[in-house]
């Protein structure tokens, strides 16, 4: 008996020390009770396993077992299982002993259950135990785990992940194409005939603001050979010629996933990269492999699923030679679903276009270093609230957090930490993420809120002074407030309709309208109207790109109502928030949720998996006569000469008729907000745009040029240029007193 004890003591240790390399100081574990049979020890080992209690687990083994194996080692080794095949639960049956002297065998049946590789069922496994002082204890390897994982042996997925799909417009042009050409531009400026001019060339090709490219260029010798940038097949075609010429550019192709514009959808389709450590594990129990790419930001990573598809994978037990000894279970995968958007590719490419070409433009003012740093654009489908594009700048290469890149983009690390720490934020979308005070576009909800309540009827007469003393009646602590006109050193607007103070946003009809809803209506009658309108919350576009909701809060004071009713105060908007309240007016009164996605898969003749629809959130019945005074009073703005505030900008516009209202905010700085909303055409409007230029001047002077580029390119239009003091004076300050707003 004791030559039988003695061997079956060294089989276990044999066993043991197999796997025991590098293993750690023996860690003291609570003794095991005596008087329990060899069954109940099995089963108190696999209850441990299945509650994934480690130390229970340990108790259970023989004293020579955790001689050899401490517990941390013990429990790493379960972990690690664990963690590769995404164990989510366990289930057994123990069997009866079969004993021989000191020595034991308990057989028993395991099911493992993973949401990667369903019920795995190992059966007939058999559990060896021997008798000592305190009790039975089993002799456990890691072949206890699973039968064949032997010492050095490895448990390990193995699997093969399909080609990820392509994004698409909503004509079927692509916007993200996998395997697509990626065109590698070098220069060196010793082959340059103007080095000015390529600076402006290649500034206008990439979409890249001047400055930044000339520092790039002073960082390099002469003679220096340096990566520039990336552009595709189509832009090569049409801009090669001129680059070669002015540029001198060296050439490199590469096969990698490829993004239309290279930065223009930047904010909306998202990049891909490597999975971040901190979410390796989650990732891994969704069957990917380490070195796999995966959606990080925007469309990529929102329908991650759906464009990666479900690789095939196979679960198994290979040797340190890399032999097979088990197969435990396999999945088949699934296809690989292509997404179609809302987008627009040729109005996104023209609307990231027409904001690069403003900033590098309007350098030596507004848009330079010390003053603006970044501007957002939207444009939404009005019958709908599809988003058609959606840009914000400044933007970057998606391609940046692609390994792959390295091939053709050197310094990608340093791309990419510069881009991190980069003080404008590139990676940040000013379209949804970001919100501002609105100022004078915030005068469409008040005046819809004041033509709603009838404060006034369409023809009465209003007196728009270059001040406004009347706040005393409502009890406003200001004796006087004025309009934007003194600031500005203009003439008073004089007698106006509704429909003109919007037009001309006067400040003195607003103040008016903001102190009589407070007081004549409810304190927070015009935050009601702001909530009607779909201010104060998110959208619903997150969580494909993530939304701040807005601040909008009752005003507790007649002095905050008054600020809140020309678009300071207590309120703050985001982009999307006041293109959609656009559309709303342009179409009548149906707030819509904003989309993105048109349609999931059935691009490749099968079946749609998914089609959007329109939705409207909240259909608003006011009266008929309230939308047509709004209507009129931003027609106005565009078109009425001595009181239209953005009548200069669209004076010679041909082709199309377009309704807005500027806005200059407040921002906490002395250069203020620059706002332009509006919708095309007058009739039957399509689509609703909105421009923000951060810390930069007057929203007439700024934001209305832009769209009106971007409404251009929408409409066929061209030749138009941005105005010419934005290039050749230098930046004047506004002075806009506290609780005011420009035009």
């Amino acid at each position: 008996m004791k030559l039988l004890q003695r061997f079956l003591i060294g089989f276990g240790l044999l066993l043991a020390a197999c796997g025991a390399a590098g293993a750690e100081a023996p860690v003291i574990a609570p003794l095991i009770q005596t008087g329990k049979s060899p069954e109940q020890v099995v089963t108190d080992f696999l209850t441990g396993w299945r509650r994934k209690d480690y130390p229970a687990m340990y108790a259970q083994l023989s004293q020579q077992s955790r001689d050899f194996y401490s517990l941390p080692v013990f429990q790493r080794q379960y972990e690690n299982i664990e963690t590769t095949m995404s164990l989510s639960d366990l289930s057994f049956q123990v069997g009866s002993a079969r004993l021989q002297g000191a020595a034991a065998e308990v057989r028993y049946d395991v099911s493992l259950t993973s949401p990667v590789f369903g019920v795995i069922e190992d059966r007939n496994r058999i559990m060896r135990l021997i008798e000592q002082p305190g009790g039975w204890g089993i002799v456990w390897s890691s072949m206890d785990i699973f039968d064949a994982l032997a010492a050095g042996s490895r448990l390990e997925v193995r699997a093969q992940r399909p080609t990820r799909a392509n994004i698409y417009d909503r004509n079927g042009s692509l916007l993200v194409e996998e395997g697509g050409t990626v065109i590698a531009l070098y220069v060196a400026q010793q082959d340059m005939p103007d080095v000015d001019q390529c600076l402006d060339v290649l500034a206008n090709v990439l979409r890249r603001q001047r400055r930044e490219l000339a520092a790039l260029f002073s960082s390099y010798f002469l003679e220096t050979v340096f990566y520039v940038g990336a552009i595709d097949q189509e832009t090569d075609a049409a801009r090669g010629a001129q680059l070669d010429e002015i540029c001198a550019v060296r050439r490199i192709e590469s096969s990698i996933r490829r993004y239309a514009g290279y930065g223009a959808a930047a904010h909306v389709t998202g990049y891909i990269g490597q999975i971040p450590a901190d979410l390796a594990e989650s990732y891994q129990r969704q069957g990917y492999n380490a070195g796999d790419l995966v959606g990080l930001a925007g469309v990529e990573q929102a329908y991650e699923k759906e464009l990666a598809g479900q690789a095939e994978q196979v679960l198994r037990i290979v040797a340190p030679s890399g032999v097979l000894l088990r197969e435990l279970a396999g999945t088949q995968g699934s296809d690989p679903q292509p997404v179609m958007l809302t987008i627009d590719r040729d109005l996104q490419i023209a609307t990231a276009q027409a904001l690069a070409d403003a900033y590098n433009w309007g350098e030596p003012n507004w848009a330079s270093a010390e003053h603006s740093p970044g501007a957002g654009a939207v444009v939404l489908d009005v019958n709908t609230g599809a988003v058609l594009a959606l840009a914000s700048f400044p933007t970057f290469d998606p391609s940046v957090f692609n390994p792959q890149a390295s091939d053709y983009m050197p310094d990608r690390g340093i791309l990419l930490s510069d881009l991190n720490t980069n003080p404008r934020q590139p990676f940040k979308n000013r379209v949804t993420q970001e919100q501002y005070f609105p100022g004078s576009t915030f005068k469409i909800v008040t005046t819809i809120a004041a033509a709603a309540e009838q404060l006034m009827t369409p023809t009465e007469l209003f007196m728009c002074g270059l001040e406004w003393t009347n706040g005393a009646r409502y009890g406003d602590t200001l004796p006087v407030r004025s309009d934007w006109r003194k600031t500005d050193g203009l003439e008073a607007a004089g007698e106006i309709t509704i429909s003109q103070a919007l037009t001309a946003s006067c400040n003195p009809f607003f103040y008016e309208m903001g102190g009589r809803l407070f007081r004549e209506r409810s304190e927070s009658a015009l935050v009601d109207y702001a909530r009607q309108l779909g201010f104060g919350g998110k959208t619903g576009l997150d969580p494909v790109l993530p939304e701040v909701a807005g601040s909008l809060r009752p005003p507790t004071s007649v002095e905050q109502a008054i600020n809140n009713a020309i678009g300071q105060g207590e309120l703050q908007v985001t982009l999307i928030q006041m293109a959609r309240m656009v559309a709303t007016v342009a179409n009548g009164g149906s707030v819509y949720k904003p989309y993105l996605v048109q349609q999931i898969g059935g691009m490749d003749g099968g079946e749609a998996l998914f089609q959007a629809q329109p939705e409207v959130v909240n259909a608003l019945e006011y009266d008929a006569l309230v939308w047509q005074i709004v209507r009129d009073g931003m027609c106005g703005v565009t078109t009425d000469e001595d009181l239209g505030t953005a009548f200069a900008t669209f004076r010679d516009v041909r082709g199309y008729t377009v309704c807005g209202k500027t806005g200059t905010a407040q921002s906490g700085r002395i250069e203020p907000h620059a706002w332009f909303v509006s919708y095309a055409p007058r009739e039957n409007p399509q689509i609703a745009v909105v421009v923000m230029v951060e810390f930069s001047r007057e929203g007439s002077e700024v934001a209305a040029p832009i769209t009106r580029r971007i409404l251009d390119a929408y409409f066929g239009q061209s030749g138009w240029l941005y105005p010419d003091w934005w290039n050749e004076s230098p930046y004047i300050p506004l002075n806009i007193p506290v609780g005011e707003t420009g035009g």
